[in-house]
Order: structure tokens, then C-alpha cells, then sequence
């Protein structure tokens, strides 16, 4: 394997003229930087990161520990984010949780050992978690993806989806809905949940104990709460969810079980991932601008790895979101009445408040 030395002498330079070339640190010539670069082409030199490390200090990569990344949501933060890095001449490290606190605990400690220089975080929550989070940040930077720590050490970047989860479930009254359960978390979408409860209460609807089903955030629940509801003597008219991979599985359930969407159950999950707009039929839902999350964290952490990285207080940046309405919502069927064709793919923005 090609070394800085050969490097050096393929170009005809010291290997200090090298190194500057390398790090960036240090004046060299423009024909120099021309020869140096052509060497490391015909050589296929690439450069040591961990030897470099040793005296840059830096190591150009950063952590990002998601909760689930089997998650089409998490997937599309991460990539943004990766490329985001990657315009900055960082990579990222991706550490799976899976929703466990102690996992993501273990992951953040294995990254802090490979001397990531910033720290991507997401959660589930603990306080274990939160402990080991305010450590990790006396000695880098780290921005929470939808989760903060008390005290607020790190910076935050988050979506107002208790705002768009207000959209939801009132378009579904508006619909005609009375009857409305909502499959999710209380713990990993605490917004989603409250707002839907606080929804229901404001309209005047009572909050039906039995027509809530908290859980975990995959296809796999959403397909298991939903044979659960239908299993009751009144089961609901619509569901929300708490995101796109549970409202999938409840239409896929609802298949499974000959109930029509949205004729007989109308259903909108929350994050609007690419499937939502392939699925049959395609699905109503609260669209979070991924992109936009991934590529916002990763701002937040290079201003922190900038000159003057203690020079901000703990900052928070919450995104909008907006109710994307498609095909897998309908009024309730009820005798006589007519069957009503779904809205077209259209937005619908609301009032934001607190996540």
C-alpha cells in the first residue's frame, strides 16, 4: 500500500510539503499541489484517517445513533445526513438502538471510544440514556434528533408533529368520525399521542380507553393492533398512527380482514416516506420534511465543530409539517349513505404548536 513517502517522491517533494497538502494546514505552491495530486492518482494512495488522527486530532467521522433503522423515516434523516457530512468531507458511523435505551447507551459509549468527533442522537428516552448523553457532551458536540437532555447541553432539532397529529384527527371528525383509535407510542411519539387525545376532548368526543393500542412503531404492530380493534363489538371507523410503517400495517390488516379503505376504515399515519404514495390505496398522512431534518442536524453540529464552538447556547430548531391528504380516507359508512370518492392528493396546513 502506497505511502505519504511515496507520495513525496513521485512528486518531488519533502514529505512535510505532503502532509501540509494533506491536512490542509500550511502553504503549498500551486505546482506543487498539482504534482502531489497526480501522484496520489497514479499511486492510488489514501491516506491513513487514524495515523492522521494522531497529530490532526480529528478523525472525520461522526456518530449517529438512530432507534430503528429498519424505519423508512429513519432511513431518509440518515441519508440526508450522510450526504450533508459527506459535502463536508465527513462520513458517518450509524448505530441501531432498536429502541432499546441500553442499546443506544452501548452504542454511544462504542462511538465515543472510536473517537467520533460529534455525536447525531434520536431517541428512546431514559434517564440512563439522558446521563450518558450529558457526558458524552462535556467532551464533543451532540445534536438530539427529536430528543433533548436535561439539563439542555445539547442542541435540538425537531418537527411540530403535535400540530400536524391536530391536523390529522380533526380532518377526521370533519369527515364525519367519532369513532377514532390511534396505534403508536406514548413514550417515542408523546406529541403525536397527546395531541389526538387533547383533539378528541376539544370536539367534544369522548377518549376511548379501548381504542387505543400503544406500542411499538413497525408494520408488524400496526397489523396486530388493528386485528386487536376489530376484534370489539364497536371497533373504530378511522385510525391514526403514529407513523407510516404502523398505518401500513393497518391497511395491510384491514386487507386481510375484507374491510374496505377507506369505505369501512379510513387510516393516516404520520412522516409521508416514499411508500405512502405507492401504497394501495395510496395513503393520507403528516408529511415531515426528512431531508430537511437530517440536513439541519448536521448545521448544527458543524457550527459546533467550527472555531468557536462554545460560543452558542443550546439551540432548538423546530420544522413545520403539513397534512398530506390522498386516497385512504373517507366519510363513515353509514345506511343509505352514497359512496363518497376520495379527495385527490392535495396539502392542508394548520396552526403549528409545541411539540
Amino acid at each position: 500500500m502506497p505511502t505519504a513517502y511515496d507520495v513525496a517522491a513521485k512528486a518531488g517533494v519533502s514529505v512535510g510539503t505532503v502532509s501540509r497538502y494533506l491536512t490542509g494546514n500550511g502553504y503549498v505552491s500551486a505546482a506543487a499541489r498539482e504534482r502531489i495530486a497526480a501522484a496520489i492518482s497514479e499511486l492510488g494512495y489514501i491516506q491513513n484517517r487514524a495515523a492522521a488522527s494522531l497529530t490532526t486530532k480529528r478523525t472525520g467521522l461522526l456518530g449517529f445513533v438512530v432507534s430503528q433503522l429498519k424505519n423508512p423515516f429513519t432511513a431518509e434523516v440518515a441519508s440526508a445526513l450522510g450526504q450533508a457530512a459527506r459535502a463536508r468531507g465527513y462520513g458517518v458511523v450509524l448505530a441501531d438502538s432498536g429502541g432499546d435505551p441500553n442499546q443506544a447507551i452501548d452504542a454511544v459509549e462504542l462511538l465515543r471510544s472510536h473517537e467520533v468527533e460529534g455525536l447525531v442522537v434520536t431517541p428512546p428516552e431514559s434517564p440512563e440514556y439522558n446521563a450518558a448523553l450529558v457526558a458524552a457532551a462535556r467532551t464533543m458536540p451532540v445534536v438530539g434528533i427529536g430528543l433533548h437532555t436535561t439539563p439542555s447541553v445539547t442542541d435540538l432539532v425537531t418537527v411540530d408533529t403535535r400540530s400536524g397529529a391536530q391536523q390529522a384527527v380533526t380532518y377526521l371528525i370533519e369527515l364525519g368520525h367519532t369513532r377514532i383509535a390511534y396505534i403508536g407510542s406514548s413514550t417515542m411519539a408523546s406529541g403525536r399521542y397527546q395531541a389526538y387525545r387533547t383533539t378528541l376532548e376539544a370536539h367534544g368526543l369522548p377518549c376511548d380507553p379501548e381504542l387505543i393500542v400503544l406500542g411499538s412503531l413497525d408494520r408488524e404492530a400496526g397489523h396486530q393492533a388493528t386485528t386487536r380493534l376489530f376484534a370489539q363489538d364497536r371497533p373504530p371507523t378511522a385510525v391514526f398512527a403514529a407513523n407510516d410503517a404502523v398505518a401500513l400495517g393497518v391497511v395491510q390488516a384491514a386487507h386481510s380482514l375484507g374491510i374496505a379503505v377507506p369505505t369501512q376504515l379510513s387510516v393516516i399515519g404520520c412522516d409521508n416516506v416514499d411508500l405512502a404514495a405507492h401504497a394501495i390505496p395510496p395513503l393520507t398522512t403528516v408529511a415531515q420534511p426528512m431531508a430537511l431534518l437530517g440536513q439541519t442536524a448536521l448545521e448544527l453540529l458543524w457550527q459546533r465543530l467550527g472555531p468557536d464552538p462554545a460560543g452558542h447556547s443550546p439551540r432548538t430548531v423546530t420544522l413545520s409539517c403539513e397534512l398530506v391528504i390522498r386516497e385512504s380516507c373517507a366519510p363513515p359508512a353509514s345506511p343509505g349513505r352514497p359512496s363518497v370518492q376520495p379527495p385527490s392528493e392535495r396539502t392542508h396546513h394548520g396552526q403549528h404548536a409545541e411539540s
